[in-house]
């Protein structure tokens, strides 16, 4: 099993409105994203599948994606987008969002016992750092 799995609460945030901005997100969801803090619970129902359920500000959302295989996604606020991920490690997933307009990727690590989720946009980068849920 992964060291990934498991429920994370968000303990802080850097530069993730400008990743938001450089991703093609509106205004609107963009103000409450920088007041969310969100629960994501991270599963691997087989060692085919990776499950996320966001629950924050914007609602309960599930997303459910094969490694290696394109997924299809909606976003919080119903943009549609793609993206294949893969699993490096216990510690390490990533993500290649195949958006034509903004592509982008995202590095899933566990560095000292804390999920960092490092979103990455042409020349923007930012970073989400959660604890884990005991």
């Amino acid at each position: 099993m992964s060291h990934l799995a498991g429920t994370w609460h968000l303990k802080s945030h850097h530069n993730v409105t400008a990743f938001l901005h450089k991703i093609g997100e509106d205004e609107e969801f963009i103000k409450g994203a920088e007041e969310d803090k969100p629960k994501l619970s991270i599963s691997f129902p087989d060692h085919e599948h990776v499950v996320f359920d966001y629950d924050g500000k914007f609602g309960k959302h599930e997303e459910k994606c094969k490694f290696g295989s394109v997924c299809e996604h909606k976003s919080l606020h119903g943009r549609k987008f793609k993206s294949i991920i893969t699993k490096e490690s216990d510690n390490c997933m990533k993500s290649d969002i195949q958006d034509s307009a903004h592509p982008a990727h995202r590095v899933y690590e566990l560095i000292d016992n804390e999920l960092h989720l490092t979103s990455i946009a042409g020349d923007v980068k930012a970073v989400s750092i959660f604890t884990r849920e005991h």
